[in-house]
């Protein structure tokens, strides 16, 4: 979030923080029964995932310190999970990425019967994550915050209906559209524009086919970008009026700051990554680590997450402690909205796909 908060924020913020220490759905208030005091959970996250806002509040209840690692990027943060270097108790990684870690036992399964608002979570985003990290009846992540990858449309410059990934090969934006510059999304992308049933599971000659429709884009793009701001830049200066964004957060920013941009997930359909909660298989606290899990999945840490980050909450009861507006800037208002998102899986081969975008990028 970002520009001054006014005072109705502030107090309910305030409100919000009572309501994590108070709450029955959080942890226990006025107990003087502490069985995990002095215990540590060692955390390996995302940035924006373990924040004093709800942090604070478990650590005191229960008197244990929460030790957090931060990881900025996939690779970094399966190696840190690999090296053994630190035996990490709690995990967060996409969802994609939980068979990785499970063929070579760096995770355990999740007794989701120890967590008591495992119901609450998003009846259809809980059914598309649970394909890819419940294996042989055993769950081994829970879905913690969501984001998608949708195309942003500035209408002031755009008149006609924007609906297909075509648009970002169309010669009528040539020098005007702009797109990320990662190997992965881009393939998995194309793939949706071109038809493939999975894009996650290519063959060689599919791979081929994407190279060749990658190359094709190649005189209409105005820029690859690779970050959240230089995106927004393009799009708020006017060099881009198609981008291909890194979440709705970007779409909702540039609204703020008063463009006419409209969000498109396309009729292919758009990526969407969920990110997911592990336990570690060496963990010596499971309970306690069930523990804070449930607590990260409550509504009202999931409503704090969601006002924090501008991600999209996976707890479907966050949405009454949240505005209408608030609501509908993540998502959060639209339950049907995830019927139109393609999961951001595990490839057929990372190497493959970084070796295509270098070749497009190099021609």
């Amino acid at each position: 979030m970002k520009g001054r908060v006014p005072l109705v924020r502030a107090l309910a913020s305030l409100w919000m923080v009572i309501v994590l220490a108070a709450c029955g759905s959080g942890p226990t208030s006025g107990t003087t029964d502490k069985p995990f005091a002095g215990k540590t959970i060692n955390v390996l996250s995302w940035e924006g995932y373990q924040e004093p806002d709800w942090v604070d509040a478990f650590e005191k209840e229960h008197g244990v310190k929460v030790q957090v690692t931060y990881a900025g990027s996939v690779d970094e943060m399966f190696s840190k999970a690999a090296s053994g270097s630190l035996n990490y108790d709690l995990i967060f990684m996409d969802g994609g990425s939980v068979t990785r870690y499970n063929k070579l036992k760096l995770i355990r399964p999740i007794d989701v019967g120890k967590l008591k608002h495992y119901g609450e979570l998003i009846p259809n985003l809980k059914s598309i994550n649970d394909k890819h990290v419940v294996s042989d009846g055993q769950t081994y992540a829970i879905p913690f915050a969501w984001g998608s990858l949708p195309l942003a449309v500035n209408k002031d410059k755009v008149k006609e209906p924007v609906t297909s990934w075509s648009a970002l090969w169309d010669p009528k934006y040539k020098g005007k559209i702009a797109t990320i510059d990662d190997a992965n999304n881009q393939v998995a992308t194309t793939a949706l524009l071109l038809g493939y049933p999975d894009p996650y599971n290519l063959t060689d000659e599919q791979l081929a086919g994407v190279k060749k429709k990658l190359i094709e884009q190649k005189p209409f793009i105005r820029s690859y970008y690779s970050g959240f701001e230089d995106g927004k830049n393009l799009m708020a200066s006017g060099e881009a009026w198609i981008l291909f964004t890194q979440g709705p957060t970007m779409i909702t920013d540039l609204a703020e700051q008063g463009m006419n941009v409209e969000e498109v997930i396309p009729k292919e359909g758009a990526l969407v990554w969920i990110d997911n909660a592990t336990i570690g298989a060496k963990t010596e606290n499971p309970d306690l680590v069930h523990l804070y899990i449930d607590y990260l999945i409550s509504s009202e840490v999931q409503a704090r997450l969601i006002l924090k980050t501008g991600y999209g909450g996976i707890n479907g009861q966050s949405v009454s402690q949240l505005t209408q507006e608030e609501a509908k800037k993540a998502h959060m208002d639209d339950p049907s909205y995830f019927d139109r998102l393609v999961y951001v899986a595990y490839p057929e081969s990372f190497e493959k796909r970084v070796k295509l975008w270098n070749e497009v990028r190099a021609q």
